[in-house]
């Protein structure tokens, strides 16, 4: 099936790859609370998600600023005067100085505060596999936990300078047993930054996930992790769809 056809169809199944390696990955998990999931999605719709993504406008810039979480254009962003940026780096960096910080772009797929379906066909399909039946049971399969009750989802971008810091992913109420991230990212050298950290209790890097076109990689909440700074001579563009299954 081609690209424009996935544009197209309305009614497609769920484009989930084959999976005969279920118990291989569910033992992995199973012994290392974290698994990576390769081919993870039928390989032309894919493809089709990540031109989708590629050509994406509706990002939205996230970080902490003030004290709170806030929201910026990233097309507006990107108009601002270098003075102005200096200004918002020196924000963005003293609370990374202090604690949890993050700076990067994202568009929200399954998010309870942004109730509403995006008009692309491909991105909506995206979304309705996330929140469909088969990738909860997937999900469930390969963590062992059947609390799984459904995802979240976040289409996420990350351009040179930007960054998430040490955090575990536990949030007070919201029922999170594990993370995902979607990985959509092409031609991804190592030296290019963006890699998911994993953080080991004596406070050393225990393992690193560099972006690798279409897989999954689920680990356990909470579990010490990051996600390193893109670098500054970095012209592409880090892609995934990252959330949290919860019951």
């Amino acid at each position: 099936m081609s690209i424009d056809q996935y544009a197209s169809a309305a009614t497609l199944p769920i484009p989930l790859g084959a999976r005969p390696d279920l118990s291989l990955l569910a033992a992995r998990f199973s012994e290392r609370r974290r698994v990576v999931i390769e081919n993870v999605l039928e390989p032309v719709f894919a493809e089709s998600l990540r031109q989708r993504m590629l050509e994406w406008e509706q990002w939205a810039l996230v970080t902490i600023a003030g004290g709170r979480h806030r929201n910026f254009d990233s097309a507006q962003m990107d108009l601002l005067a270098p003075g102005q940026w200096v200004e918002l780096e020196e924000l963005v960096g003293a609370q990374a100085r202090e604690g949890m910080q993050y700076l990067y772009e994202r568009y929200p797929l399954l998010d309870p505060d942004y109730r509403h379906l995006p008009a692309d066909p491909v991105v909506r399909r995206a979304r309705d596999m996330l929140a469909a039946p088969a990738f909860v049971e997937l999900m469930r399969a390969v963590t062992g936990s059947e609390r799984i009750a459904f995802a979240d989802a976040q289409m996420t971008r990350y351009r040179r300078g930007h960054f998430l810091t040490l955090h575990d992913d536990h949030a007070e109420g919201k029922n999170r047993i594990a993370a995902y991230v979607l990985s959509l990212t092409r031609d991804w050298p190592a030296d290019y930054g963006g890699q998911l950290q994993f953080i080991g209790v004596d406070g050393r890097v225990d393992e690193v996930l560099i972006p690798r076109f279409n897989t999954l990689a689920v680990f356990e909440v909470p579990v010490p992790h990051l996600v390193s700074a893109v670098a500054p001579f970095v012209k592409a563009s880090r892609l995934s769809i990252t959330g949290w299954l919860r019951w």
